[in-house]
């Protein structure tokens, strides 16, 4: 009967329509991931407009082996998985069971390689890691240049006992050098250029490091479609590189966008790009930027050089509403840069024509139209993992400006600003400070207003809106600073999924004099969600002052603040 029963459903199984597919039982492994061992993709929760994953009847029984060898792979030998079909669902029952459990890892290694294991005694074992961590010991002798070394990698797994054991051996062999370098490109791009971009040459240690930054290297040029390094044909501990470069079919871009920040309001931006005007990398934009307070138009000219040097020439305006006048800016600025990774030094020269105007208060914010040209130097400092949403890593960045007044400039002044911030990761626990510094000294002449400090936003202080925080004028119009000193802790934590939460407290001290006064602290704490998207976590943070509760402000942006 129930073979009767099979042969007359099993047309219909087949020929069903996919309906939604659940999981129950699950708790160590979460929903979304176990859709991603499917194929399927579990919706955000404000993609509204995306189905929900659904599957077809007949192929739950593949559905079951994908999830069991899975779980096998997280650990999980003893896994269960049922599949319970409705009329209008399938339901996949896990029964997870107890896990394998790593009892000891034996290393043999002349390198010190416990950083690339990514699994450690007493944690479960994830055959995926394990993989990983045979990847990254390869990874590690090859940054050393031992690209002819020998690995071996064992698990032995008792599934009654539930114990893996671990084996790492590696032997390094003869050391090994890069080659000669050929550069294969196409007639708009000079191969000799580009081969100057390489984080490497001949004759140095080979390294997958230098080859991986080598490819950022190459990308970061809009001009180029595709890169390839060819590292693999070896003679003995000589390694020759081929390079094949593609640039772009259409070289010219627009692009258009809207936006909207809890400092800025809602925001558009509109441009136009040349990624390889007149050959050579060389790029020429074109662009419009505006928000409720801000608007920008300029011109910036790129000019790749040889040995990770760069220029770039920029022509633009800007006019923006501070609270108690506006300001408006003619700029040309010309920059030299040198990128190493992970350092960046710039050398600028600023000409701005920089206009007060609509001033609520004259003594405070006089109207005035002057000409300050100002040299220019830059230092940056970036080892952080991911831009948007950094784990790990540390950042830092000098700045520092100037004019002396001459029958060119209308002051003579100096100001610098000093940031930085380290970033540290415990699993998915991470802590974070940041420090800020800035001073603007005056001699001679008068500069603009919006020369000065402000302080308060979602980059600043959070207990207070954008800009408003320190003393004010008689019209409630915020005075800013003169000198200020900055500091940030934040504790990021998982919540559930997608959703992660932060506990952080900013500081803050501000002055009119040349060294903030550290008498009068502006506190501020507070909360924030952050859910994370492809693009980089949504935050949304509410800050307040601990001794004035009804000091307090609501911030939100895309990324983290460092």
């Amino acid at each position: 009967m129930r073979l009767v029963f099979m042969l007359f459903t099993l047309p219909f199984l087949l020929f069903a329509k996919p309906v939604p597919l659940l999981f129950s039982g699950n708790e160590k492994i979460s929903s979304r991931d176990l859709y991603d061992a499917l194929g399927l993709r579990l919706p955000y929760a404000i993609e509204l407009w995306e189905d929900k994953p659904s599957i077809e009847p007949s192929i739950s029984s593949q559905s079951v082996t994908a999830l069991t060898s899975y779980y096998r792979a997280k650990g999980y030998f003893g896994a269960k998985v049922t599949p319970v079909i409705a009329d209008t669902s399938i339901t996949f029952s896990i029964q997870e069971n107890d896990p394998i459990v790593v009892i000891d890892i034996q290393v043999n290694s002349i390198l010190d390689i416990d950083n690339a294991i990514e699994l450690r005694p007493n944690t479960l074992f994830d055959q995926d890691k394990f993989t990983a961590s045979k990847t990254q010991i390869k990874k590690r002798y090859h940054d050393e240049g031992y690209c002819n070394g020998t690995f071996n990698s064992k698990a032995w797994v008792d599934i009654e006992t539930h114990e893996a054991h671990l084996l790492f051996e590696a032997t390094p062999n003869e050391q090994c050098t890069f080659g000669p370098i050929l550069v294969e490109s196409t007639p708009n791009i000079d191969g000799t250029l580009a081969a100057s971009m390489l984080r490497f040459d001949e004759g140095d240690t080979y390294s997958l490091e230098a080859i991986q930054k080598s490819y950022e290297a190459l990308y970061a040029q809009e001009a180029i479609a595709r890169v390839s390094i060819n590292d693999t044909d070896r003679t003995g501990s000589i390694v020759p590189i081929t390079i094949g470069i593609e640039e772009v079919d259409k070289p010219i871009r627009f692009s258009a966008g809207l936006g909207v920040s809890s400092d800025q309001g809602l925001g558009g931006q509109i441009g136009l790009k040349h990624r390889n005007f007149l050959g050579n990398l060389k790029t020429l934009s074109l662009e419009a930027k505006f928000t409720e307070i801000k608007k920008t138009a300029a011109s910036i000219l790129s000019v790749p050089l040889y040995n990770h040097l760069f220029g770039y020439g920029e022509v633009g305006y800007s006019d923006e509403l501070f609270d108690g006048y506006r300001s408006e800016s003619v700029f040309e600025k010309l920059t030299l840069k040198h990128q190493a990774y992970p350092t960046s030094i710039l050398m600028s020269l600023l000409f701005d024509q920089a206009k007060t105007y609509e001033s609520s208060n004259i003594a405070a914010f006089p109207n005035s139209n002057l000409f300050i040209p100002s040299p220019m130097a830059e230092i940056n400092f970036d080892t952080r993992d991911k831009l948007l949403e950094p784990t790990r890593g540390n950042w830092i960045n000098a700045k520092a400006q100037g004019s002396l007044y001459s029958g060119i400039s209308d002051a003579t002044y100096f100001k610098t600003l000093l940031a930085g911030a380290h970033i540290e990761s415990f699993g998915e626990h991470i802590i974070a400070v940041r420090a800020q510094w800035g001073v603007l000294r005056t001699y001679e002449g008068d500069v603009p207003s919006a020369y000065r400090f402000y302080a308060g936003g979602m980059n600043s202080n959070r207990a207070y809106t954008y800009r408003d925080l320190g003393p004010k004028d008689i019209h409630g119009n915020p005075l800013g600073f003169n000198s200020l000193i900055e500091g940030t802790l934040e504790y990021r934590f998982p919540i559930y999924d997608s959703i992660r939460g932060v506990l952080f407290t900013d500081i803050t001290y501000g002055s009119d004099n040349y060294l903030p006064d550290y008498s009068t602290p502006y506190w501020g704490t507070g909360i924030g969600l952050r859910y994370v998207t492809p693009i980089g976590p949504i935050a949304i943070d509410v800050g307040f002052d601990p001794n004035d509760f009804g000091q307090n402000a609501f911030h939100f942006r895309i990324g983290e603040l460092f």
